[in-house]
């Protein structure tokens, strides 16, 4: 009886603790890709003030605000993960320094990378050493589009800060 339990119990808590795993990896991709499209929404209307309705120092800090805000506390600004990048539409690969980058139609991108799964049971390392400290799955995220035009009160003159 002791065999049959067995046989029966080590693949059923695999298989379960697999479902929890990649059900946890799905909610964390889709949550933070959410997240990272709230943050270019508002980053494309040139918003100052988060929707909580703090201040930030410069633009792209509210942004990153706002993918924190978004993403149910699996990522935050001090941890380095959130990212804001500009582009101009004429080289959309090449990454625009500040303070130039935020002006109306050029690109904006938001995005969250390198951010670690945690697993369930991190049975993924060798025989030797089965269970890993950190994991080798990350997640990355983006999201872009054109910023549109400067808000009532602002002018190429009077930039907002980046």
């Amino acid at each position: 009886m002791f065999v049959e339990l067995a046989l029966v119990l080590l693949p059923l808590m695999a298989l379960l603790s697999g479902f929890f795993d990649i059900s946890f990896a799905l909610f964390s991709w889709t949550t933070l890709q959410n997240a990272v499209r709230e943050g270019c929404r508002f980053a494309i209307t040139f918003q100052t003030t988060t929707p909580s309705g703090g201040a930030c120092s410069g633009q792209d800090n509210c942004i990153q605000q706002v993918v924190q805000q978004y993403s149910m506390g699996l990522v935050n600004v001090a941890g380095g993960l959130i990212h804001v990048n500009y582009f101009t539409q004429a080289a959309p690969n090449t990454i625009i320094a500040a303070p130039n980058g935020n002006v109306p139609g050029n690109i904006v991108e938001v995005s969250v990378q390198a951010y670690p799964m945690q697993w369930l049971v991190p049975l993924s390392g060798t025989v030797a050493s089965p269970f890993r400290s950190t994991s080798p799955a990350t997640i990355n995220v983006y999201s872009s589009d054109v910023m549109g035009g400067y808000p009532v009160g602002i002018t190429a003159a009077n930039p907002i800060a980046r």
